[in-house]
């Protein structure tokens, strides 16, 4: 019996090539074009989150949250942290004080994570000594994770890691994402002449975040009631379908820096 295959990986592997060097470009060339091309997805993934969590949601709400996330992300990379902390901190309590008007629900929380995240993200890059290689660091962790978590998941398949949540995911792709990651981290920590011993421990929690990630944005669209966040990736559905590994693998990633420096002054 052939392994299932998933019907649109032709078109993932499409949009991964083609959206993939445009990352890596902007990512090298750094400062603003890097801070301006996250900022752009920032607010494309605060719209999807206002989308999927109320279909209802009057314009004010779609603009409360385009706003508190970009905003965030250029402060975040061209201005400083504490900048940025304050324009999201004002921004999700102006998005909670519109909720409320309305009656709670999970906006809130959307737009505090998007913009959490994408603004550590450009935070990270704009680091002057060495924000390139943490970027290329943590994105070689989240792609491997990512990649072999939907490889061995969907081609090998095997006990539901979720099956009422998100009956897609299965333990082989969440172990094997988790390995992959780890040992992508290793590789590249190696590479930047990091110490394995400050490196494996540390790709190991991002690539975990990264797969938990992923997890939790499926179980977040199925409280939904969508199967994905938009239509803007042929073959991933939404920014957010695309990003969401990546969104607690950065945030994850900064904590763990804080407590467990890498070393890079040594490489």
């Amino acid at each position: 019996m052939s392994a299932p295959r998933d019907p649109v990986f032709r078109r993932r592997l499409i949009s991964a090539l083609l959206l993939g060097p445009l990352a890596v470009v902007l990512l090298y060339v750094g400062d603003i074009a890097f801070t301006a091309w996250v900022a752009a997805f920032a607010a494309a993934m605060a719209w999807e989150w206002i989308h999927m969590s109320d279909k209802d949601a009057p314009p004010v709400a779609y603009a409360i949250a385009c706003a508190t996330a970009s905003g965030t992300v250029l402060l975040a990379g061209q201005s400083g942290v504490l900048d940025a902390l304050a324009w999201g901190a004002a921004g999700t309590l102006a998005s909670g004080i519109e909720r409320w008007r309305r009656g709670w629900s999970s906006e809130v929380l959307g737009v505090l994570y998007v913009a959490l995240s994408a603004g550590l993200l450009a935070t990270m890059r704009a680091e002057p000594d060495h924000g390139l290689k943490a970027v290329v660091l943590l994105f070689a962790i989240v792609w491997a994770a990512d990649s072999l978590a939907y490889i061995v998941g969907t081609w090998i398949g095997g006990p539901k890691l979720l099956p009422k949540t998100s009956p897609k995911k299965t333990w082989s792709g969440f172990l094997a994402g988790v390995v992959a990651g780890g040992a992508a981290g290793w590789a590249a920590g190696l590479l930047f002449g990091l110490d394995p011993v400050r490196i494996i421990p540390f790709a190991l929690a991002v690539a975990l975040a990264s797969v938990g990630g992923d997890l939790a944005m499926s179980v977040f669209k199925r409280s939904f009631g969508v199967k994905d966040s938009g239509t803007l990736i042929p073959g991933h559905g939404g920014v957010l379908d695309r990003v969401d590994a990546l969104m607690l693998a950065v945030i994850v990633a900064v904590l763990v820096i804080r407590v467990w420096p890498l070393g890079w002054e040594a490489s």
